[in-house]
Formats: C-alpha cells, structure tokens, sequence
C-alpha cells in the first residue's frame, strides 16, 4: 500500500475492477462450497473460479502496463475487462465493468484539465 497516494485514479480503479473480480469469484464459489456442490457442476465452478481469478489477476497486471505506457495498459485493461464482462459471470460484470471505466479515464486522462495543488 505503500505509494498509494501517488497512483492515478485511473490505475486504482483498474486493480480495483481486477481485485473485485477475483474476490467475488472466490465468496461465490465458497458459499456454493458451504451448500455443496453436485458432481455435474463441478468442472463449471472450477471453471468459473479459474477464469475469474486469471481474468482479474491479468487486469490487475495491466493497471502496472498503465504505469508505464498509459495508452497500451488502458487498451490491454480495456480488452479484459470486455472478456471478463462477455465469459465470466457476475463478477467477471462487476470486475469488467469498474476495470473499462479505469480504462475509459485513462485514455481520458491527459486532455482533462489538471488540478493545482498548494
């Protein structure tokens, strides 16, 4: 958490979009755990959870791209948020949607007016 305060807002909301993606994944997969998973569905719970936590783990990667070239990590965050919203569930949604509006503000970011601090 270190150098938080130095970090765009644009870069927050993307590991925030990959974080939620993966941490809502897991709270749903472990309260499908608690009730008990029938055979038939197991291999589409694993999937789901596999596909969250690498779709989110790589948005989260791609807020670190943004820091060093602003347009290609927003296109790459961009691009896996539109995988997370189309393959992964509600909270490949929730996670998606929070990561394309990072992506939005940081290709937004340099024509929008600065604010001067003292």
């Amino acid at each position: 958490m270190a150098g938080l305060e130095t970090k765009q807002p644009y870069e927050l909301l993307i590991q925030l979009g990959g974080a939620m993606a993966i941490l809502l994944s897991a709270v749903l997969t472990a309260i499908q755990w608690s009730q008990g998973i029938a055979a038939n569905q197991l291999t589409a719970v694993t999937t789901f959870l596999v596909l969250n936590v690498v779709l989110g783990g790589a948005l989260w990667v791609a807020s670190r791209i943004v820091t060093k070239n602003q347009m290609n990590g927003a296109i790459v965050a961009a691009l896996l948020s539109v995988i997370l919203i189309a393959f992964a569930g509600q909270p490949g949604l929730i996670g998606g949607l929070v990561g394309i509006f990072g992506a939005v503000l940081a290709v937004a970011a340099p024509y929008m007016p600065r604010a001067h601090r003292k």
